[in-house]
């Protein structure tokens, strides 16, 4: 028998594994907390229990987003059998393996940059900032252990590059 605590956590997790679905698919705008409460299988009052708006639903959408990111990259860019330059450019190994995922929808934070109005969303937004941020100082990271001279002047093309890859990918389909 399920105690109150393992059918809480399940219920949890049908909305977010449903909620990652369907927002990665369609798009968080274009995804209602109706859709996910019919798909998920839960009451009404369960999902609100959880989520008592979809701003937290979507944050807590990118965070998981975010961890999965970083844990895709790391996966390529911590081999320390590989010089440091190669460290930096396996970032964009990292990207061609995504690409060619079946739920390859582009990137939710690129989306929000332009989906998510601050003053309305500052949570998700908030998400999409430190996702970028992030970003951008493992980068450096990456650049200052292949000693490149400058790091930081080369964050900014790098984060474009790697934006400009996912973005043409997507609409390529390639």
């Amino acid at each position: 028998m399920e105690n109150s605590e393992t059918k809480t956590s399940t219920a949890r997790a049908k909305i977010v594994s449903t909620a990652l679905r369907l927002f990665n698919e369609q798009g968080v705008h274009h995804t209602g907390n109706e859709q996910i409460i019919s798909e998920s299988g839960v009451a009404k009052m369960t999902f609100y229990n959880h989520f008592s708006t979809k701003s937290k639903l979507i944050a807590e959408y990118l965070r998981l987003r975010d961890e999965r990111w970083f844990k895709l990259i790391n996966e390529f860019t911590n081999d320390p059998k590989i010089s440091g330059t190669d460290r930096v450019l396996a970032i964009f190994d990292a990207l061609r393996d995504w690409f060619k995922e079946p739920d390859f929808y582009g990137c939710p934070f690129i989306r929000g940059l332009s989906d998510f109005d601050s003053e309305d969303d500052p949570e998700v937004t908030s998400c999409v900032e430190n996702h970028f941020g992030q970003t951008g100082e493992l980068i450096q990271k990456l650049l200052t252990e292949a000693n490149v001279k400058n790091p930081e002047k080369l964050v900014p093309p790098l984060l474009s590059l790697v934006a400009g890859a996912i973005v043409v990918s997507l609409a390529t389909k390639s």
